[in-house]
């Protein structure tokens, strides 16, 4: 689940939660710090300022002892009269002093000491006033049993109030101590707290760190190894994602990308197949033209030393009439067989002219395999340039096809027409051969003009001779032409075959083998049956286009 949260927001979310734990941390220390600085405060408005003032009032009481010594031991007037001014300002300010206490001790013990503490205030002072009294009335430096009584009164009394006023400094002493102990634990939770915050921080911290981490890493990872495993031309690799984020979009992105690439690499290696069995059988049938073409000028000149005969035959034919009659029946069959021989030249060139046209087809289609091809190596991007390229030279070879095959179809149109012309005259021939043998008496007188006719024969026959040479040499050239072809198809296959598909390894990629038809022994006959290959043909010998490979 995690897997399919934007990273931002996964950043966005670790951030937050890490501010959120700085947030908490830092408001437990600013609490803490709080309650410590009221407690202090607490602390010295309470607890310092009362032991002052308790303090300050036992000096004063301290003060009232002294003077009271002193008034005692006065030898003048004037000595007990300042004496007894200290002590009423002093008792002016323990009193004071005492007042502003009080509201600042709030245990219940140091409320009952002042509860007692101004009864025994009172009773100090009457006793106070009574020595003072008493030692005023008496002659200096005279003590009486009176006032030695009221001076141990005195005295006791002070003592009592002052143990009080020790007492109470005692307690604000323990309330200060306790304040102290207090503030300590405080402190001491505090930092546990802080502690045990920063290190769930810390530690979630770390977590969110490595979660986030890996959740980015890891995709990354798998996009790393498919792009090393695509430029070692494996195209079998799989990149499973099921996240909704960036990464598994890319992830999502590369596999399209792969199984397109997959596709085109496929595609062109079927091309590339069909471009060779093609070319392989425009060779095979290109070299059994060549050697029905040369079969049928070894009957051309055949014919022509026949006709040379018949020539011989005409001249002589006054002397000796059945001599000239045998070879006249001769001559006939001879130009019998002459005429069966060209109209199955005139059947070779039909067919011939039929092969250039499928040849013809073949280059047409190979172009448009081509620059489709082109167009999908285009859409492949920077991959796909080195494919573009071999598209381009595999167009360029099938436009020279193309071309080739229109100028041979040109040939053997006028070699038809040839062939053709020259069956008709050997059909009109065999009549008038046939003829001679009932006119064997006429022969002398018609032989001279035979002989015009047999060398006009003779002349056609030899121009016949030169086209079928001729043809013979332009179906070796469409056979070069097609091996090239077959060439260029197999090394593109090899160029191909660097990449790997699904249950086609690269080194059993091969191209298609060669077949070799140099001799006239080893190559097929015409007309013998073709292996049926990407160019199958349909009945009649035209071209099936439903057995090209589509794109």
């Amino acid at each position: 689940m995690f897997s399919n949260i934007k990273i931002g927001v996964r950043l966005l979310v670790g951030f937050i939660l890490v501010a959120a734990i700085s947030v908490v941390v830092g408001g437990i220390g600013i609490n803490s710090a709080n309650r410590i600085n009221d407690m202090a405060d607490a602390m010295y408005q309470q607890d310092l300022i009362g032991v002052s003032l308790i303090k300050e009032a036992n000096i004063n009481l301290i003060y009232i002892g002294r003077a009271r010594a002193n008034y005692l031991l006065a030898t003048t007037q004037e000595e007990r009269a300042r004496h007894l001014a200290s002590i009423t300002k002093s008792s002016t300010a323990v009193k004071e002093l005492v007042a502003k206490a009080k509201p600042l001790f709030i245990a219940p013990r140091a409320k009952e000491i002042f509860v007692t503490f101004d009864k025994n205030w009172e009773e100090y002072q009457r006793d106070l006033q009574q020595v003072l009294v008493l030692a005023g009335s008496e002659a200096l430096q005279q003590r009486s049993e009176t006032l030695t009584k009221s001076l141990a009164d005195t005295r006791a009394k002070g003592d009592v109030i002052d143990d009080q006023m020790t007492e109470l400094t005692l307690i604000k002493e323990t309330r200060a101590k306790e304040a102290s102990a207090e503030t300590t634990a405080l402190y001491e939770n505090s930092r546990s707290l802080m502690m045990i915050a920063i290190a769930i921080g810390v530690l979630l911290g770390i977590a969110l760190g490595v979660l986030i981490s890996r959740s980015v890493t890891i995709p990354l990872n798998k996009a790393r190894d498919a792009a090393n495993r695509l430029a070692e031309g494996d195209l079998t690799v799989r990149i499973d994602s099921t996240a909704t984020d960036e990464t598994g979009q890319m992830l999502r992105s590369m596999q399209a990308m792969i199984a397109k690439l997959s596709q085109v690499v496929s595609d062109v290696n079927s091309g590339a197949q069909a471009l060779a069995s093609a070319s392989e059988e425009v060779s095979a049938t290109s070299l059994s033209l060549s050697q029905a073409s040369s079969e049928q000028a070894a009957s051309v000149e055949e014919t022509s030393a026949s006709i040379e005969q018949m020539s011989s035959s005409i001249a002589q034919n006054t002397e000796n009439a059945k001599v000239t009659d045998g070879m006249a029946s001769k001559a006939a069959r001879e130009a019998a067989e002459g005429g069966v021989s060209v109209n199955a030249t005139v059947a070779a060139m039909k067919q011939i002219a039929r092969k250039i046209g499928i040849i013809d087809d073949i280059a047409y289609q190979t172009n448009l395999l081509a620059l489709n091809a082109a167009i999908e190596a285009a859409r492949a991007g920077e991959h796909g340039k080195g494919f573009a390229v071999v598209a381009a030279e595999v167009r360029k070879l099938a436009e020279r096809s193309q071309i080739a095959a229109q100028e041979i179809g040109e040939v053997a149109s006028s070699s038809v027409e040839l062939a053709e012309k020259a069956g008709k005259l050997l059909d009109e021939m065999v009549p008038s051969i046939r003829k001679t043998s009932d006119l064997v008496q006429e022969i002398a007188a018609a032989s001279s003009e035979q002989s015009s006719g047999v060398s006009q024969i003779n002349a056609a026959v030899m121009q016949l001779s030169q086209t079928t040479q001729q043809n013979a040499s332009s179906s070796e050239e469409l056979a070069a032409t097609a091996e090239e072809m077959s060439s260029q198809a197999e090394q593109l296959q090899a160029t191909m075959a660097f990449f790997k598909l699904d249950g086609i390894a690269r080194s059993g990629a091969q191209a298609a083998p060669k077949r070799n038809y140099g001799g006239n022994s080893s190559g097929p006959k015409a007309g013998s049956n073709k292996p049926s290959m990407a160019l199958a043909r349909a009945s009649g010998g035209e071209l099936d286009e439903s057995q090209f490979t589509r794109f």
